[in-house]
């Protein structure tokens, strides 16, 4: 699991076009502790990553199936969520490659819903990814 966290915050953090919407200091792994209260202070629009679920394979040995939730926020607009939605899509959707001792076969989007905060200004996307990897 964390080799497909260094993988797709690696892929994330370094995306120029993405980086200029949500800045890589906005982007985290697993919960985040924001308080509504500091509106003003909020790292928004921000990408959280979370695992949802993680099964092992017994044939091929050491093959997971992880199911990896990302999670978009922003205090600005559906658009925006809308735009940042559509890069990850773009720069995750079936990657494969070699993290550290992990080799993931490739990863596709699992669905995505949007989240309605209806009394607060903010806007939430839930997408979930499943990826197929092997650790050596």
């Amino acid at each position: 699991m964390l080799e497909i966290f260094q993988k797709l915050v690696g892929i994330l953090t370094t995306d120029t076009t993405l980086n200029a919407i949500v800045p890589a200091t906005s982007i985290f792994t697993g919960p985040v502790d924001q308080t509504m209260e500091a509106q003003t202070e909020l790292l928004y629009p921000s990408i959280v990553l979370s695992q949802v679920s993680e099964v092992s394979r017994s044939v091929p040995s050491n093959t997971r199936d992880t199911q990896v939730q990302v999670d978009i926020w922003s205090r600005n607009s559906q658009m925006e969520i809308e735009n940042i939605y559509e890069r990850i899509i773009e720069i995750l959707n079936y990657q494969s490659g070699d993290e550290s001792t992990a080799h993931i076969f490739w990863q596709r989007l699992n669905g995505a819903t949007d989240q309605f905060e209806s009394d607060r200004r903010i806007w939430h996307r839930s997408s979930s990814f499943l990826v197929w990897s092997v650790k050596s």
